[in-house]
């Protein structure tokens, strides 16, 4: 049988939230590749998939890779190229190689540069990809906001764009999802209001969605200049143009 590499999705916290076809695919395959920013950190891909692992009379090898989060390109390029070098390795030997990654594969991913070094170096190889449950669409749910309606235009904001770069594109769009960059929400609310968003336009900050400890804040885009918002890599932030309607927890914090 030919090995193969698959990229899997597990969502952005609950590990119900994992598909079908991840599940069955984790229950299955020889190798489980865990992506880590540093060596003595726990990942939190594998907590996620910890009922699978366990249910498995077979267990898997458990490989461990690391991604460092940083800005130099070119030790990035050489890391990647490295790791992909281990997955083909792997696979060469009619392995099934699963590689699992919060949220979706191809949405700000640490696979998608994994893939793109495969591609280059081993252009041959046997891949696969499942997608999972984005983390922006499972914090629109937490909140019960839509994320857009009929024709509205919905932008995703990552990292440290320019604050005009943001104002820019803020003018052109009715829903805004900041990401990784929600500690930022302060600092650019006058750059919405520039943009055309009001003092009563809809905000919601969703920290460590659909996790044990996730907390959901709703309320004006004025009131966000009075809550407390720290920098939490899982953080996003949902602003809509539109006024805040009717809400359970408006302006409050929930804990689930």
């Amino acid at each position: 049988m030919a090995g193969k590499f698959i990229g899997i999705g597990v969502g952005p916290g609950d590990p119900e939230l994992i598909t079908i076809k991840a599940a069955k695919t984790l229950q299955t395959a020889d190798i489980i590749c865990i992506p880590k920013a540093n060596a003595d950190k726990p990942s939190l891909a594998v907590t996620m998939i910890q009922q699978i692992l366990t249910e498995r009379k077979d267990k898997p090898e458990m490989l461990e890779l690391i991604f460092p989060m940083t800005k130099d390109d070119l030790s990035n390029q050489e890391l990647w190229d490295k790791n992909a070098n281990i997955i083909a390795q792997k696979v060469n030997t009619n392995k099934t190689v699963a590689f699992i990654t919060l949220g979706d594969p191809m949405f700000y991913s640490t696979f998608i540069y994994l893939y793109q070094s495969l591609q280059n170096i081993h252009p041959n190889i046997n891949l696969e990809i499942i997608p999972g449950v984005s983390a922006f669409n499972a914090c629109a749910t937490s909140a019960k906001i839509p994320l857009a309606e009929k024709d509205e235009l919905i932008t995703v904001i990552p990292s440290d764009l320019d604050e005009k770069l943001v104002e820019e594109t803020a003018k052109h769009s009715e829903n805004i999802v900041f990401i990784k960059c929600a500690y930022r929400l302060k600092d650019l609310i006058p750059a919405l209001k520039r943009a055309g968003f009001k003092e009563n336009s809809t905000i919601a900050l969703i920290r460590r969605c659909s996790m044990p400890n996730e907390t959901v804040t709703i309320g004006k885009l004025s009131d966000a200049l009075n809550w407390d918002i720290n920098e939490d890599y899982f953080t996003i932030a949902l602003v809509k143009k539109a006024p805040l309607k009717n809400n359970n927890n408006n302006g409050k914090e929930d804990t689930l």
